[in-house]
């Protein structure tokens, strides 16, 4: 029988939400990128950091605590203006652990698992709550690769196969559904035209033209002549 773990991908808002690092190495520093541009508070506990991340903690985006972790530091302990919850504190949104000590990422995992927070540490999947993919951004899209164990290696193989195939050309196009799909939302009230309008938008050459240089974005009068031009 397969031992393999069957993930549920999901799409995190990490927008102003706490979030804990355990450790201030090259990992930490890739998982604190990431982290910063979905928006969320960061805080690294760690004696050192590299220097990307010291840069970071002197531009005041990320919080600091120079020390090593201890037991407790999950619970994250809100400001006079934060409400606590029914258990007396606010734990973290969720914990990756990425520290050159497995012994000390085991701890943060079972405390971490203690309060249900998720928690990732690093090299230590059967530890670990949740994982981080590969992903491969084009503006609005977001490609997601992950292995389940396979290793890193291969899906940053899959993630670059991937990649050469969405190029930049799939930025425009998915903005360009994006603000459609808003006009459409906004224009049209039938829930089942809203569909249908979906569907024909999507057999527009728009992609086709924007790989051949000859794409227009269109304005709001143009979008809502093609709908009305659709409906009728």
């Amino acid at each position: 029988m397969s031992d393999s773990i069957h993930y549920l991908p999901i799409m995190l808002d990490c927008r102003d939400q706490a979030c804990l690092i355990i450790g201030g190495g090259q990992v930490a520093e890739r998982k604190s990128i990431s982290l910063l541009q979905a928006g969320a508070i960061l805080t690294i506990i760690s004696p050192t950091l590299t220097p990307k991340l010291q840069q970071l903690v002197n531009q005041q985006q990320l919080i600091w605590h120079a020390r090593e972790y201890q037991t407790g530091d999950i619970a994250y302990h809100c400001t006079s203006d934060e409400k606590l919850s029914e258990f007396g504190y606010r734990p973290y949104f969720l914990v990756h652990a990425v520290t050159s000590v497995p012994e000390i990422n085991n701890q943060v995992a079972t405390e971490a698992k203690t309060y249900r927070i998720p928690i990732n540490v690093a090299h230590q999947r059967e530890q670990s709550t949740f994982i981080n993919p590969n992903v491969i951004r084009r503006g609005r899209l977001t490609i997601a690769v992950a292995t389940s164990g396979a290793g890193p290696l291969a899906g940053r193989y899959i993630a670059k196969e991937i990649n050469q195939h969405f190029g930049n050309e799939y930025e425009i196009y998915i903005d360009f559904l994006y603000h459609l799909r808003e006009t459409i939302a906004q224009k049209v009230s039938d829930e089942s035209l809203r569909k249908s309008l979906l569907h024909q938008a999507m057999s527009l050459s728009i992609l086709e033209e924007i790989r051949q240089g000859i794409f227009e974005p269109w304005n709001e009068q143009q979008i809502e002549h093609w709908i009305n031009q659709s409906i009728e």
